[in-house]
């Protein structure tokens, strides 16, 4: 698979990612960030932390980080994909960091949680729809193994029903000690 036009939609994403979230705020802030972000011990154990902000605001952040997770686990190859949750996680780390250095943003332990929270769904939804297009290829190869292994009979039945009655009534006679001779007065006495 040819991972190249995804990368330039993942490249395009981080870049209005970052924009949103680095970018000038049209907004003014009132801020409630602990001198040190993500960085300060003291950020993640503040109740100010945990109990201010919005619902919306967490559900944008989750949100805004799905499709992250998605690209992320659709670029890095399946069985590596604990790697797209540590690109998720890093990714968001980067902004909490950069957005220490904004007079206009808040570096925020909450933010990278919810982040962190909408990469880990994206994944697991990359995970789950691989899991679900693997059962359905494993169901359509159960369903032709069977006339597979039957051979071509299964396929196009080519023997008129009469012979393989005949067959049967010839198999009968032949365990009688008939032989071949008795497939003829075989299917006549069956006649």
């Amino acid at each position: 698979m040819d991972r190249r036009p995804l990368g330039l939609v993942a490249a395009a994403y981080a870049a209005v990612v970052l924009w949103v979230t680095v970018g000038p705020a049209p907004w003014s802030t009132a801020t409630h960030q602990i001198g040190g972000g993500i960085l300060s011990p003291t950020a993640w154990t503040s109740s100010v932390t945990w109990t201010t902000g919005y619902l919306s605001e967490m559900v944008f952040n989750i949100a805004l980080f799905v499709p992250v997770g998605m690209l992320a686990a659709l670029l890095i190859r399946r069985r590596r994909w604990p790697f797209a949750l540590a690109a998720g996680f890093a990714f968001t780390t980067l902004i909490e960091l950069l957005q220490l250095l904004s007079v206009d943003r808040i570096s925020d332990p909450r933010d990278l949680v919810m982040n962190t929270a909408g990469t880990v769904v994206g994944v697991f939804l990359v995970l789950v729809a691989r899991m679900v297009r693997r059962a359905g290829a494993v169901a359509a190869s159960e369903v032709r193994a069977p006339a597979d292994l039957l051979g071509e009979a299964a396929v196009e039945p080519t023997r008129p029903v009469e012979l393989v009655g005949a067959g049967v009534h010839a198999a009968a006679d032949m365990h009688a000690g008939v032989g071949n001779a008795g497939v003829g007065r075989a299917a006549d006495r069956a006649a």
